[in-house]
């Protein structure tokens, strides 16, 4: 583990939480952070992926951003988030520059630029006024006030994409399908039974003979519905596109296939 002494160097992580995302760390402070968060989600995904294995196998990759996104990220075997986040991880997604902040300029330095509006403010208005004159400065000149992408402006080798998706739902994904993976014997619904995805469709000694197979066919779906994301979710990470669960070519759909889902 040759981070594991590494100087006190500190840096920013735009994928943080808003209570850490914009004060510095070192690479010890941000793993504890990172545990959780969707850059372990990520690592997870690239760690099942079997697309990987295909490649180092044969020596062929389905793409040349999945060749790039595995010399990035390194050789997950026999790691653990932790280590790998020590060795390498943080490497990837640390910012390249700091954070910026409002600043009070010497007259000297009032140098206008595209990137840069120079205020000045006075501190005989009171701080609510001063705000709404803020908001509405804002509004009519920065471009991307309704719609800023962060992720737009990261320094970062490897960055997030702005998504609704959270690391516990991304999570609960791969949990099905590394137990789809593990089980390709078993009915969709028995895993989702095991599993207790819904309470709902979970059969019980009371059901009557007649609601069983629809209890069935209604967990089958919620399983599949899982399994389908978190194989977009994979392809797409090992691509270097994260976090991401629309459909991707890698993946095959078939008539067949989509009959299974229902534990025809």
């Amino acid at each position: 583990m040759k981070n594991l002494h590494l100087p006190k160097l500190r840096f920013y992580v735009k994928g943080f939480p808003e209570d850490a995302r914009y004060v510095r760390q070192t690479a010890p402070e941000s793993l504890e952070i990172a545990r959780g968060t969707l850059y372990e989600t990520w690592y997870n995904c690239l760690k099942l992926s079997p697309y990987t294995e295909e490649a180092l196998h044969s020596g062929l990759w389905r793409s040349k951003k999945q060749q790039i996104t595995y010399e990035r990220f390194g050789d997950l075997v026999d790691t653990t988030f932790d280590t790998w986040w020590l060795e390498r991880g943080f490497e990837l997604f640390k910012e390249k520059v700091d954070f910026k902040r409002i600043e009070v300029l010497p007259d000297a330095m009032k140098k206008s630029s595209s990137k840069n509006l120079i205020l000045e403010i006075p501190l005989t208005v009171s701080p609510s006024t001063l705000k709404v004159q803020f908001d509405k400065l804002l509004q009519q000149h920065h471009p991307q006030y309704r719609s800023f992408d962060r992720w737009q402006f990261s320094t970062a080798t490897e960055r997030l994409r702005s998504s609704r998706l959270t690391s516990a739902s991304l999570n609960l994904y791969l949990r099905v399908y590394d137990q789809c993976r593990k089980n390709t014997k078993k009915h969709l619904y028995t895993i989702g039974e095991e599993m207790s995805l819904n309470p709902r469709f979970i059969v019980k000694r009371s059901d009557a003979p007649k609601d069983i197979p629809d209890k069935h066919k209604q967990m089958s779906l919620i399983v599949s519905e899982y399994l389908e994301k978190a194989k977009n979710l994979v392809a797409h990470a090992s691509e270097g596109k994260f976090p991401c669960t629309d459909d991707h070519d890698w993946i095959e759909r078939s008539t067949r296939e989509k009959r299974s889902r229902y534990g025809d």
